[in-house]
């Protein structure tokens, strides 16, 4: 049998901390239950979708972490407490995403393509309470401008093209998600396919409530800056400034 030493095991860890995704949930609408006495619930995007990558599955993912908004620091590990919604095809359901989540504060952590390069939420995100029996219509992501966003920071860092194990996180951003306000009309939309597509689904359909959050950031066994992680820090008391 073959021996693993220390240093190997340490780099294995390190490179599994940092690339474990978040839970992505593939359920096909038809098949979701869920009522007022339900212990879980359901977020759900309007947002839009692109071709990915030949050797990717997702044009994009939006992650989501459980949070403290007392420490301003994110509670989502790789192995739990974090989900993400992932843009492939075959997860729309008429333009729109549907995850189930748990009860709780969670934060926008941030926007991922390719699983490499991501865009950290830490400085602007926004945040939001989920209860159970409720689906929560968290309004219509601009993905399009995210994928902009992140090309001109890849370019920027000169971070076009990533070998191996590394990646590329961005912090510190003047902004975080964007989503166009919700209105009636919306609701009303995300009703109706709710009815029409998840007929088990009979749980009151309601707008998220947001606010203001921000977060530490993470790190790997090597010490390397990442958007999460199991070394997660909080944001409060410090600038959190470091270089990307």
């Amino acid at each position: 049998m073959k021996l693993v030493t220390a240093r190997q095991l340490a780099i294995a860890l390190a490179f599994y901390s940092l690339s474990t995704p978040a839970a992505v949930y593939a359920e096909t609408p038809d098949k979701l239950v869920l009522d007022q006495n339900s212990k879980t619930a359901l977020v759900v995007i309007k947002t839009d979708w692109w071709q990915p990558a030949p050797s990717m599955k997702s044009a994009f993912r939006l992650i989501l972490s459980t949070y403290d908004p007392a420490e301003e620091k994110l509670l989502g590990k790789p192995f739990g407490g974090s989900i993400a919604f992932e843009a492939r095809k075959k997860n729309f359901t008429d333009g729109y995403l549907i995850v189930p989540i748990k009860p709780g504060r969670w934060v926008f952590q941030g926007y991922s393509q390719q699983d490499i390069w991501t865009l950290c939420f830490n400085a602007a995100s926004q945040q939001f309470e989920v209860k159970a029996g409720e689906v929560v219509y968290l309004g219509e992501f601009d993905a399009l401008s995210h994928r902009r966003q992140l090309t001109v920071e890849a370019l920027r860092s000169g971070k076009m093209s990533i070998r191996g194990y590394g990646f590329a996180d961005f912090f510190d951003l003047p902004g975080g998600p964007r989503f166009r306000a919700i209105d009636e009309a919306q609701l009303a939309a995300v009703r109706e396919m709710i009815g029409r597509r998840s007929p088990r689904v009979t749980a009151p359909v309601r707008a998220a409530e947001y606010s203001p959050a921000r977060f530490g950031t993470g790190s790997t066994l090597f010490a390397e800056r990442r958007c999460g992680g199991y070394f997660a820090t909080s944001a409060k008391g410090k600038d959190d400034k470091a270089e990307r």
